[in-house]
């Protein structure tokens, strides 16, 4: 069944080519919110959708009727390359002059947006406070005595228990990691890592060490290690001073979005929309 927007007919068969092009999205947006879908809805999305484009199309039209040449020479410049041999050039620069009367009218559209009041940034910081916290790190080194086919346990937990003996005893980690771990290289350093990176056996028990402490002998599905932390860093709260600048970018985009949408939907509700039968 063909739309009449405003006088101006759609043909079924534009619905239909919209549907198309709107298929693969829909069934991605069915499978992540776990919703049942129908063509039906399908089609009643793509002919909105054509609905839409036609009657911004039809403002863009009538509000920004004039591109300067200019501007047109130098879109085309840029694309016409890319322009098979026989290209309707006319056409192609008609339709270079329709996309920026859109362009213009989106921006004019956006430029309502009101930026965010202090008390706006205030409530999006207390809102989203988890995620202004920096990722909590440490740097920590370690000793492993591995449990494999070449070592069973008994014989992996004799060997630490002496080298934390040794420990105790005062030798230095760094050249007990060097000359007796099973992974000795860094002189057992693993460097900076945050929750998420070693498993959860030894996260268990490095992230909740003292800096400079050295642990006691404990079991990873590795093996046996024994781990000093040498440093801690993150975990602390990012002030909104910091971050108010990327606050009132987000914010100011979400109701630049939204002052499109509700000018869109002005236009829609505006229209005569008229059903037709092909």
């Amino acid at each position: 069944m063909a739309v009449t927007v405003n006088g101006e007919t759609i043909e079924q068969s534009e619905i239909t080519e919209e549907i198309e092009r709107l298929r693969p999205h829909y069934e991605q947006y069915v499978q992540d919110n776990d919703h049942q879908g129908s063509d039906d809805q399908l089609a009643e999305w793509a002919r909105e959708n054509v609905i839409e484009r036609t009657v911004v199309l039809q403002e863009a039209r009538s509000r920004h009727a004039d591109i300067p040449a200019e501007d047109i020479d130098e879109v085309f410049e840029q694309v016409k390359e890319q322009l098979a041999d026989d290209a309707d050039v006319q056409a192609v620069r008609d339709d270079i002059a329709l996309r920026m009367r859109v362009d213009r009218l989106m921006a004019e559209a956006a430029d309502a947006a009101e930026p965010p009041s202090d008390e706006d940034i205030q409530a999006f910081y207390d809102e989203h406070i988890e995620h202004m916290t920096a990722p909590e790190q440490v740097r920590a080194s370690h000793i492993v005595k591995h449990i494999d086919g070449f070592t069973d346990k008994e014989v992996a937990y004799a060997e630490i228990s002496a080298l934390k003996a040794e420990l105790d005893s005062g030798a230095q980690f760094d050249e007990v990691a060097s000359r007796d771990s099973d992974c000795p290289g860094n002189s057992g350093d693993l460097g900076w890592f945050p929750r998420g990176q070693m498993v959860p056996e030894f996260e268990d028990v490095v992230f909740n060490m003292d800096v400079g402490q050295v642990s006691d002998i404990f079991l990873t599905g590795f093996g046996y290690h024994i781990v000093k932390l040498y440093d801690r860093a993150g975990g602390e709260v990012t002030s909104l001073d910091e971050v108010r600048d990327q606050i009132v970018a987000e914010l100011l985009e979400q109701r630049r979005t939204r002052a499109i949408e509700d000018f869109v939907d002005k236009l829609k509700s505006g229209a005569v929309i008229e059903e037709s039968a092909p």
